[in-house]
């Protein structure tokens, strides 16, 4: 199914980072030419072997990266946490309605040409400052209660405000955890069956996406899942090559293409698509929040991926980065900060932008290796391979205080946050399980 989009290649963004101490470079006015090299970016080499679950997707074009993905330690392990995991309560939600058929259309006319501008005042981390450790007396790692219950893997989990969706590999299903009343429910379907791949899944609010494919002609759509209502819709009618779909309250945004793709915007009230991008250069993984769509693009000067930055409400393109790949973006809800990796010889870091303030701030130093992150309100959380291993950490970005979440010998990866609850998956257990942690001290919703 994914034959045609070398996307379907295995790829972990488990990339090791530590910033050239050279400062950070702004968005810039640049003039964008072909692509002309192949970035190749492995995880530390001190690592251990890699177990072979779960594989991650590439970033198709230029990148061809070689990866290891989250691994078990081939040290003995100590036990894992002695809390019982919590068991949800089943809770189906009954027959979920026929999708509807999508005809096939005639896609609008892409938007005007767009301008890139330089973002406002740029206020970067100097070299060599490293984020404020949080106190000793911190909570330890260990910390997480354990959400997921299947016999397989669960694995890319995602979470707004009340509401944590993941895909259980075991169903090849999308599951629907509510916090307050853990119930537990599937909202696929067999015409639905999710692609168990990371960057597949999103969801804002009520709203739920994921690509999927049909049984009935082996295409790909992207799907659109209302918890309020239970209604199961097509946002794609079956064709093209669609994916890394990402989902605000009023709209859905997508890559579509063979190789390098354009992205794709879905108004949900009015059913309308527009193509957004109409050009030779890549566009991946996007996300949404409030009214703003970021993803990133290697329309630059060298062919290097950087943050592109676009609201519904302006016809302008901002670009956010920093020398080498930027890429993995995050926004948060309500689409005033954006989080993303940066990738630069073999080294990564955290960057923030506030689109309130305009400040632009590498988070994590020198002796960071960050390989995922995600924003929400005050807070980011990342995967992090300075210990050897991939643990969660915490950053408070009032503070400026970072907070290791896990510190063991398994891994734990892809986390994301909503209303001071975090979510990542874990192999504390031997298989991949979803866990959910609440920030100390934090007002919870």
């Amino acid at each position: 199914m994914r034959d045609a989009f070398p996307r379907a290649m295995a790829v972990t963004i488990v990339v090791i980072a530590v910033i050239c101490a050279t400062g950070l470079v702004s968005a810039q006015i640049i003039s964008p030419v072909q692509p002309d090299r192949t970035l190749v970016i492995a995880p530390p080499t001190d690592t251990p072997t890699p177990t072979p679950t779960p594989i991650r997707p590439p970033v198709v074009g230029p990148l061809d990266p070689v990866i290891q993905p989250p691994i078990a330690p081939t040290a003995t392990p100590v036990q894992p946490p002695t809390q019982s995991p919590t068991t949800p309560t089943t809770a189906p939600t009954g027959t979920i309605p026929e999708l509807p058929t999508v005809p096939a259309t005639t896609m609008p006319t892409p938007m005007q040409t767009v301008t890139w501008a330089l973002p406002p005042s740029v206020t970067p981390l100097q070299p060599g400052v490293q984020p404020t450790p949080a106190p000793q007396s911190t909570t330890p790692g260990g910390s997480g209660t354990q959400i997921s219950s299947s016999p397989g893997d669960n694995l890319f989990p995602a979470i707004s405000e009340d509401n944590i969706v993941w895909y259980d590999n075991d169903s090849a299903s999308i599951q629907l955890y509510e916090i307050a009343s853990g119930n537990l429910s599937t909202i696929s379907t067999a015409a639905s069956t999710p692609i168990g791949l990371p960057h597949e899944l999103a969801i804002d609010g009520k709203n739920v996406v994921w690509t999927g494919g049909d049984p009935q002609t082996g295409r790909d759509i992207v799907f659109l899942y209302d918890i309020a209502s239970g209604r199961l819709g097509q946002v794609t009618n079956g064709s093209g090559v669609p994916g890394y779909p990402g989902v605000s309250q009023d709209f859905v945004v997508w890559i579509d293409g063979d190789e390098l793709g354009d992205l794709y915007l879905y108004e949900i009230a009015s059913g309308n698509t527009t193509q957004v991008t109409d050009d030779p250069y890549e566009q991946i993984l996007p996300d949404a929040g409030g009214d703003t769509f970021v993803w990133a693009d290697n329309e630059t000067e060298g062919g290097d991926l950087d943050i592109a930055v676009a609201s519904r409400n302006e016809s302008r393109v901002m670009l956010l980065g920093d020398a080498g790949d930027d890429s993995y973006p995050d926004l948060s809800g309500d689409g005033n900060r954006i989080a993303w990796i940066n990738a630069n010889e073999n080294r990564t870091a955290v960057y923030l932008y506030d689109a309130s303030t305009g400040n632009l701030t590498q988070v994590t130093g020198e002796s960071a290796q960050p390989d995922a992150v995600a924003v929400d309100g005050n807070y980011l959380v990342y995967s992090d391979w300075r210990n050897g291993n991939l643990d969660i950490f915490l950053y408070n970005i009032s503070t400026g205080v970072e907070t290791p979440v896990t510190e063991d010998p398994y891994a734990q990866s892809l986390p994301d946050i909503s209303d001071e609850v975090a979510v990542w998956m874990g192999n504390n257990t031997g298989q991949w399980e979803i866990y959910m942690w609440e920030v100390p001290g934090a007002p919870q919703p």
